[in-house]
């Protein structure tokens, strides 16, 4: 039988509210899912609307748009989306004529992706519905608030690039 008179770890940071405004847990892993849950909902939406698959497309035209060569493990890491995966979306943006891959001049076995100008055209596109999709996500939040939000999940973002996923 369980003591009653003892308090989990979990139950003892009182530091921290039990849960936020809606009534998910005040987690920041669980609130960073919800967030991007959201704005994936209203962007897979936007994405099938221009014959992209799903959000992911856009991630990767969105890397490419720079025109730095990266390999496709070093884009994997970049947009999060595990080798196996990203092999398929790449296939399918291919197939769509929205990226190319050309061989590395330094290794043969190694892949450059690289995007079009159709990509580009697409990438343009589709921006104007993420910009919609964060303007209604952030409504009613400060321009300055919005500014340390960004700064805050890129400073996030930046630490776990540096993390190697499990595999």
């Amino acid at each position: 039988m369980r003591d009653m008179g003892t308090r989990s770890a979990a139950a003892s940071a009182d530091a921290l509210p039990m849960f936020c405004s809606g009534g998910r847990p005040a987690d920041l892993m669980m609130l960073l899912h919800a967030a991007a849950d959201r704005m994936t909902v209203d962007l897979d939406r936007a994405a099938v609307a221009m014959g992209l698959s799903d959000v992911r497309d856009w991630f990767i035209l969105a890397v490419l748009s720079d025109d730095a060569d990266r390999t496709q493990l070093e884009l994997s890491r970049m947009v999060c989306i595990d080798k196996t995966t990203l092999i398929a979306v790449l296939d399918r943006l291919e197939r769509l004529e929205l990226i190319v891959r050309t061989v590395s001049p330094t290794d043969r076995r190694v892949r450059i992706p690289r995007i079009t100008p159709a990509g580009r055209k697409a990438y343009a596109k589709f921006a104007v519905a993420r910009d919609r999709a964060e303007s209604d996500a952030l409504d009613g939040i400060e321009p300055e608030q919005r500014a340390l939000l960004l700064e805050l999940l890129g400073r996030i973002a930046d630490r776990q690039t540096a993390a190697q996923p499990v595999t």
